[in-house]
Parts: structure tokens; C-alpha cells; sequence
């Protein structure tokens, strides 16, 4: 390959990882213009699973082995039979297809029309159609009734948003006493996002991605009464290498013993459960 392109191509996945921290797409004067890069790369995204919809990826399995994270999001959603629920950013659909199983009522919205095809396809295969809806619509400027839904959610969907606009919609729409819950992606310091560039790993978050900052984050619970937090992935992080990765059970559970146990190591976790009551 030419080394111009190689350095070329080199120098743009750099830029597109230092873009993932406090990304300038995500003011508010740039919403319009995130929200058209996001479609775009999320329909070519949902274009590939589209044209190769499997069994095995999309079949729904209650028992499905989940990190720690996801076990708790999903925990604090095991009572929602009859409760109406928004899917923000729903993507795929696993989520919308997971909570629709247990008899929730779901909405599932997102700026990609094809990722909206691919949800719909997902809970079709599932035959769940019948409790979830999709629009194709942004977080940001929704169109729905005020107080329509029990709860909010999503799984790294917030650090794609501007969490201003965000914050104001999302609250809006959340019934009184309502909560708002998400699973979210985070980078315990900013310098690490610049070690991360030097090296040649693909960067693959979205144009309008980026990782959640605290300030972002008192923005958002400035929309809410109550605000609650829980961190996971430190030591987790380690089963991303072949040798440790069968131990990824225990490295959750000395996870969560060390943070009870010396909670300033809260800043070098990965990942944070957060949840907002209105």
C-alpha cells in the first residue's frame, strides 16, 4: 500500500479518536449537522445486517450471559409488564426486543431509517412486533405528548446527544415519578484518549459519539429530582485479552468489591449505570 495512504489513513482514525472526547458536533449550533453524519454512518452500519440478517445474532435468549452492566440495567427494568417504555437510540433493537418480551410497551426512536428497518425486522424475528413501535425521529426534538412514558432508556445511546436539548426532551416526556436509565461508555481520563490516538486501533465510534463528561452529566440531572450512579468495568477491562477473558465473572465481582470497598477508584472504571427520577 502506499505509505501516503497509509499515513493518511492513519492520521484521520487518530483525529476521529481525539474527536471522542468533548466532540464540537455535540453543541447545540451543530445538532442538525451531527444528526445527518449519524444517519448516514448508522444506515451503512444497519445496511450490513440488513443484507445478512442471522439467527444466531438477533434470536432473543432470556438467558444470554451479560456483563455486569447490562445485568443491572436490565435489573432495574424486570418490573415493566404494562409499563410504556422509549427506546432512545434504539439502533439494532435488542433492547426494545428484550423488554418487549417481558411485556413492556415499546417505542423505539432513531435517526436512522435503516437501523428503524432493522429494529422492526428484529422484533418481527422475535415476534414481539405487536409491543414495539419505531419512529424514525431524534432524541433531541421529539414529537410525543408531554409525561407519555413510565420510563426512558437506553444502552449507549446519552453520549451521542447534546445532553442540554436531550435533558429538557427526554424530561418532557417522562411521566411524573418516571425514570430515565442508561447504560453509558466512559473514559476515566482525558489524557487517555490521546495515548489511545498514537496507536493504530480502529476508532469505532460514531462521527457524533463521544465519551460523557461530569459536566455533561450535572447537566442532565439538572432536568431531574433525583440522580443515582453506579460504576462497572475496572478490573473487567482486562478480559479483553484472550488468556484473562474466562475470568471475566470474577473480575465483575472484585469489580463491585472494590468499589464498595474504596470508592474513589469510581474514577478509573469504564462504564456507569446512570439514573434519573423526575
Amino acid at each position: 500500500m502506499n505509505p501516503a495512504k497509509v499515513l493518511k489513513k492513519y492520521m484521520e482514525n487518530s483525529r476521529a479518536i481525539r474527536r471522542s472526547y468533548n466532540n464540537p458536533l455535540k453543541k447545540t449550533e451543530n445538532i442538525s449537522l451531527k444528526n445527518e453524519l449519524e444517519q448516514q454512518f448508522y444506515d451503512e452500519e444497519a445496511e450490513k445486517y440488513l443484507a445478512n440478517f442471522r439467527d444466531d445474532v438477533f434470536l432473543y435468549d432470556e438467558n444470554e450471559t451479560m456483563p455486569t452492566g447490562h445485568k443491572q440495567f436490565y435489573l432495574q427494568l424486570k418490573d415493566s409488564d404494562g409499563k410504556k417504555i422509549l427506546d432512545i437510540c434504539c439502533g439494532h433493537g435488542f433492547t426494545s426486543v428484550r423488554l418487549a418480551k417481558i411485556g413492556a410497551q415499546v417505542t423505539g426512536i432513531d435517526v436512522s431509517p435503516k437501523m428503524i428497518e432493522l429494529a422492526q425486522k428484529n422484533a418481527e424475528f422475535n415476534d414481539v412486533d405487536e409491543r414495539i413501535s419505531t419512529r424514525v425521529m431524534s432524541v433531541q426534538a421529539m414529537d410525543f405528548a408531554d409525561q407519555n412514558f413510565d420510563f426512558v432508556v437506553g444502552i449507549g445511546a446519552l453520549h451521542h446527544l447534546n445532553l442540554e436539548t436531550a435533558g429538557h426532551e427526554i424530561s418532557r416526556v417522562l411521566k411524573k415519578g418516571g425514570k430515565a436509565i442508561f447504560l453509558e461508555p466512559r473514559i476515566p481520563f482525558k489524557w487517555l484518549i490521546f495515548v489511545r490516538s498514537v496507536f493504530p486501533n480502529k476508532c469505532f465510534e460514531s462521527p457524533g459519539g463521544a465519551q460523557l463528561t461530569d459536566k455533561e452529566i450535572r447537566i442532565f440531572s439538572g432536568f431531574f429530582s433525583k440522580t443515582k450512579v453506579d460504576y462497572f468495568l475496572f478490573l473487567r477491562k482486562l478480559a479483553r485479552f484472550p488468556i484473562l477473558n474466562k475470568l471475566s465473572d470474577h473480575l465483575d465481582k472484585y469489580d463491585a468489591y472494590l468499589i464498595n470497598r474504596f470508592p474513589f477508584l469510581k474514577k478509573f472504571y469504564w462504564a456507569f449505570l446512570l439514573q434519573f427520577t423526575k
